[in-house]
């Protein structure tokens, strides 16, 4: 085996001899690499040197997947067989998700078991931890501000709450970004992305107009109807439905273009059968939410343990945000 690092991420990777200079794509950063030559073997002391040709190297499918090796290449008999019954070449059959050696692994959870193993490491535990505790503490002095800190504590109280959901909404969106280049872990965060108090107003306007473009119609229905009728459900499940694209635009987008309606409104249409997906797992991502809420709020547990529970899960909704933009990037053509 040649073991060697990617110039472009510096992964690890490894690969059968027999594809010594031959180029690839790295299955983590997707940059094209060329597997170095193999290493000169000095044959075994007493050993006499044989005229039989060489055996032909066998590899198997899952060296190929690795780094999109060429078609042309030999292939062991097994191999042979399986395009024979597909009549594919395995350059364009293999997805992008499914390149990375470590998803071959028998000891890998399942795919979906995966999404929801995100937020586990040790980065992402902590972020939540400090999340919640963050949370926590400004509703508790935030109450105390306002109750004894009269007449500006409501405004220190505010100021406190939107210094706090700034940087949780930062921290969802930047989990967002990561996972749209490829992230499959909850990274963290270092002193030097940590980002001024204008950049989380910034952030935090954007996912709040970003809600509220598509939440608009059945507000002003509820406030001008005055009762949740048939309608009033028909209007809030179109918005529901736009949510998750304007979501992703405003996390991804610097600036006014996350909000363009015509530029959510494509994405959906060249993404449609995945993007149907997309809703239905976060449709089953709410529900669990609001299963969640209801347990949580009937029994004695501490408000600190219930805020951790719903950003673990806003976590996973981040996760699943960004790992769609990642899959089908080369059909949205956003240019990112």
């Amino acid at each position: 085996m040649i073991q060697f690092t990617c110039e472009h991420c510096g992964r690890r990777l490894s690969i059968a001899d027999a594809h010594a200079g031959k180029k690839g794509r790295c299955p983590h950063c997707k940059q094209i690499v060329c597997v170095p030559q193999a290493g000169a073997t000095p044959p075994a002391r007493g050993s006499e040197p044989s005229d039989e040709p060489a055996a032909t190297p066998k590899w198997s499918a899952q060296d190929e997947a690795l780094l999109n090796l060429p078609h042309e290449l030999p292939k062991s008999p097994a191999h042979e067989s399986g395009d024979a019954a597909t009549g594919a070449d395995a350059q364009d059959t293999v997805e992008p998700e499914v390149a990375d050696s470590s998803e071959a692994s028998p000891d890998v959870p399942p795919r979906f078991t995966d999404v929801l193993l995100y937020p586990t490491n040790l980065d992402g535990l902590v972020q939540i931890g400090i999340l919640a505790f963050c949370l926590w503490l400004a509703k508790l002095f935030g109450g105390l501000l306002a109750t004894f800190a009269r007449p500006y504590g409501v405004l220190l109280a505010i100021i406190a709450y939107v210094v706090v959901a700034g940087y949780v909404v930062f921290y969802i969106g930047y989990c967002i970004y990561d996972s749209s280049q490829g992230g499959r872990r909850a990274p963290t965060v270092s002193l030097a992305h940590t980002p001024g108090m204008s950049d989380l107003l910034s952030q935090l306007l954007l996912l709040v107009a970003g809600v509220a473009i598509c939440l608009w119609p059945a507000a002003i229905y509820r406030g001008v109807a005055g009762r949740a009728d048939a309608w009033l459900w028909v209007l809030g499940g179109a918005g529901a439905f736009f949510l998750p694209m304007s979501l992703l635009t405003a996390a991804l987008f610097d600036g006014i273009d996350a909000l363009n309606p015509v530029l959510i409104v494509r994405s959906i249409l060249v993404t449609l059968p995945a993007y149907l997906g997309l809703v239905v797992r976060l449709g089953l991502l709410g529900g669990i939410f609001l299963v969640l809420r209801s347990a949580l709020g009937r029994l004695p547990v501490p408000q600190v343990l219930s805020m951790a529970a719903y950003l673990y899960l806003s976590l996973i909704a981040a996760h699943l945000l960004g790992r769609f933009y990642w899959r089908w990037k080369d059909r949205l053509e956003w240019g990112l």
